[in-house]
């Protein structure tokens, strides 16, 4: 979750390094156990685990120790969960209806075949070396933040370093022990909606702005992608081919309603299966949410307890402007699920995660927009923290980011994600 677990260009060691050792580990409700191995019955250590809650989708992380095992406590004894587990390099595995209490949970990563060329490489930083094999405690994981930081004029401020950030969880300063800015490779689900209301030269100028995002994106990014109108489908998973995303967005057609969010749980949640340690969602939708099983607090959770970025581009008529770029939570009463306005929502989404939300004027080209992003994701700082360890219910932790002197002369405006549940 936003606990974050460094994979792939981050390097996945650097947090076993960094792991509080000696913390104890508190039994709570129940415990999930398991072992994660390749075919051959070789552990597989630093691997990610993803718990989610098959109920509320709220989802917590862990990796598996140098013995390829892992371990969740505080884990309720009511509730069913689903188990992912990856590792770069490898097949995602995953088993459903995992309860404490249970047998041992065994997940098989096989490993990927890499075609000819593939440039995509994993770089990790060792542990060091101890004098005794301790266990790793798995009840602390990095939280990991993008931040992006403009000057008064919205141009990125560039050539900082670690000593220019102050970061505080919960009003407690944190100590940075990760830092990195450079254009490093992501993992990013576009979500486009195909709803009827897209159709004609909406659908057509969506199309034109995300293949020239693909074509623009960082050369080892991988990209996914997911429609929706009534019903959300992954029409692509997780490629660093282009050419396996051009076809299938040329040949979006627009039907139905329009389920939001949905599409933004579905992506949130294929997430888990990605490689790269910095997980962003672009969304291009020009409706409201009106056919979604999934209600917006659970969404807003399943945002909160996750790493994601959201970036939102929303495309609406001028009478629908008029009715929903007003600031309110409700477009008309009552304040009812129905009524929330659709920009709120994906204004509410973006912010909590520490992405943005664009509003183009009826017609207007959508390219810019996209362009926008794709120089923002490039530009932004990472910086991580090792939280207190902690146990109980999972709440919301605040994060403030702020700047230190020496600082070029200025004003500075700084955009990170708000906080995180766990």
């Amino acid at each position: 979750m936003s606990r974050r677990l460094l994979i792939s260009g981050l390097g996945m060691a650097a947090i076993l390094a960094l792991t509080i050792r000696g913390a104890a580990v508190a039994q709570a409700a129940g415990t999930i156990r398991g072992l994660v191995s390749d075919p051959s019955g070789r552990p597989v250590p630093s691997a990610r685990i993803g718990l989610i809650d098959e109920a509320s989708a709220v989802m917590r992380v862990t990796l598996t120790d140098t013995a390829g095992r892992f371990r969740f406590d505080g884990v309720p004894t009511e509730r069913t969960f689903r188990a992912v587990a990856t590792r770069f390099g490898y097949e995602s595995a995953s088993r459903q209806q995992v309860a404490s209490g249970t047998d041992e949970v065994v997940l098989t990563l096989v490993p990927r075949v890499r075609e000819p060329g593939d440039p995509s490489v994993e770089t990790s930083v060792a542990a060091p070396a101890s004098e005794e094999s301790e266990p790793i405690q798995l009840g602390t994981k990095m939280v990991l933040l993008n931040v992006s930081v403009k000057d008064g004029g919205g141009r990125p401020v560039a050539g900082m370093n670690e000593a220019n950030f102050a970061v505080a969880e919960d009003g407690a300063i944190q100590q940075i022990v990760f830092f990195e800015k450079r254009d490093a490779p992501i993992s990013v689900v576009l979500v486009l909606d195909v709803s009827s209301s897209m159709d004609g030269e909406s659908l057509r100028e969506a199309k034109r702005a995300a293949l020239d995002f693909v074509d623009q994106s960082h050369p080892r990014n991988e990209l996914a992608l997911i429609a929706f109108n009534d019903r959300v489908r992954i029409v692509r998973n997780f490629t660093s081919d282009r050419a396996q995303l051009v076809q299938p967005i040329r040949e979006l057609t627009a039907s139905g309603g329009t389920a939001l969010h949905d599409a933004i749980g579905q992506a949130v949640e294929l997430m888990a299966g990605a490689q790269h340690a910095r997980h962003v969602i672009v969304v291009l939708s020009d409706g409201k949410d009106e056919d979604s099983a999934r209600k917006f607090n659970q969404v807003e959770r399943l945002v909160q307890a996750s790493d994601v970025v959201v970036f939102a581009i929303g495309e609406y008529s001028k009478v629908e402007r008029k009715l929903y770029l007003t600031g309110k939570k409700y477009y008309k009463d009552p304040p009812v699920e129905a009524n929330l306005n659709p920009v709120w929502v994906l204004r509410e989404v973006t912010e909590l995660s520490g992405g943005s939300a664009y509003f183009p004027m009826a017609a207007e080209p959508l390219r810019g927009f996209f362009d926008t992003i794709a120089r923002e994701l490039q530009d932004q700082y990472v910086l991580g923290y090792l939280p207190e360890p902690r146990t109980g219910d999972p709440r919301f932790h605040e994060i403030e980011v702020t700047l230190k002197l020496p600082l070029p002369p200025g004003r500075f405006v700084i955009r990170t994600r708000k906080g995180y549940l766990n």
